[in-house]
């Protein structure tokens, strides 16, 4: 597993950088939560951002919001690559993230959406 001196140096772009990676799933077109990400420095990946209108601020993320889970598995273990190809998948299928916030430990449903 890569570590990381800084992990908050380390940036996810889950929406628009990797549009160009990967491709469909079933013959259709991929698509993902349109959010900026960073790996947190007490584990999962912090929200820095949500654009308005996209699949993971539609689902109801925010901006510092620490994502914990994708799909019941925990990311503090996973690699740069899986958590991309979890976060991406075909457009209307949808992923579970299990997100801390405030104290609290809330579950949201993003439709994965196009990418622009």
């Amino acid at each position: 597993m890569t570590q990381y001196s800084s992990p908050a140096l380390v940036w996810i772009v889950a929406s628009l950088a990797f549009a160009g990676c990967g491709g469909s799933s079933r013959g259709q077109p991929a698509g993902g939560i349109h959010a900026r990400l960073a790996y947190s420095e007490g584990g999962g990946l912090r929200v820095v951002d949500a654009p308005a209108g996209g699949a993971a601020s539609l689902a109801g993320l925010q901006t510092d919001d620490v994502i914990l889970s994708i799909n019941g598995e925990s990311v503090r273990e996973m690699l740069y690559q899986e958590i991309v190809e979890r976060l991406r998948g075909p457009v209307g299928s949808s992923v579970q993230l299990e997100v801390f916030r405030k104290g609290e430990v809330k579950t949201f449903v993003v439709m994965r959406q196009a990418y622009r």
